[in-house]
């Protein structure tokens, strides 16, 4: 058994809405005053439990060409596959969030079913089939993006000239991006983090690490907020 989980390609594991509000510091302000894009958002619920709320809401993803059906058919063997791997690794992350693997399966399926049902009903209005590092969106059209476990995580998978024209396009699409988590899937800090602090190509913006009231993957209790130079907040 490998001491981190391994994978050849990004896995469509969910995260719900609660969870967003963890990892992202989102409050009752960001999320109701602004108009919030979820980059490479896979099969989480967050675009679906949000626009229940009626906070505005775009979900984003290559796999958005694929039907719900297939789309949970790759989410149910992608999950049985990380119940597998983390059983040996345990270690990596911190089981306070969720009690045990059992727990985390329940959440899990919650959200990819959760995203699946809103799916199959708004799939050409709230879920936008997006290739990055490219999209087709207008410049400006959102005031925050939201990148979850995908830029980061999968540093073995996607190299930083990847992370560069992503972070890029999402910041000239939104006025904010947030990313979570920071660390890879070996638990240690990307070496992305430190590359976009100091890249010439991010001199016009502000680039923060903030705590955030979130942490399962072990030593990932931050979010990276970057921001124009020129521009408040989101959350103000």
């Amino acid at each position: 058994m490998a001491g981190h989980f391994q994978t050849d390609e990004v896995v469509l594991l969910g995260r719900t809405f609660d969870e967003y509000v963890g990892m992202f510091g989102l409050d009752e302000a960001t999320l109701r005053g602004n108009h919030i894009l979820d980059a490479a958002s896979g099969v989480s619920s967050f675009c679906a439990e949000a626009s229940a709320q009626g906070y505005r809401v775009t979900a984003s993803d290559r796999i958005y060409t694929l039907s719900a059906d297939e789309i949970e058919r790759k989410c149910s063997r992608d999950l049985d596959n990380m119940i597998v791997q983390l059983a040996g690794i345990t270690q990596n992350y911190v089981w306070d969030t969720f009690a045990d693997l059992n727990a985390l399966r329940a959440q899990r399926e919650k959200a990819y079913r959760g995203f699946a049902a809103d799916y199959r009903q708004h799939r050409h209005t709230r879920y936008i089939m997006t290739e990055y590092p490219n999209s087709g969106f207008a410049d400006g059209q959102f005031d925050l993006a939201l990148v979850s476990h995908f830029l980061f995580l999968y540093d073995e998978q996607l190299d930083y000239d990847f992370h560069r024209r992503t972070l890029l396009e999402l910041l000239r699409i939104a006025r904010e991006v947030r990313l979570f988590p920071l660390v890879n899937m070996r638990t240690e800090r990307a070496s992305a983090v430190a590359k976009l602090q100091t890249d010439p190509a991010f001199s016009a913006y502000n680039i923060r690490i903030v705590p955030v009231d979130y942490e399962f993957i072990r030593n990932s209790r931050e979010m990276m907020v970057i921001q124009s130079a020129s521009l408040s907040p989101a959350s103000a």
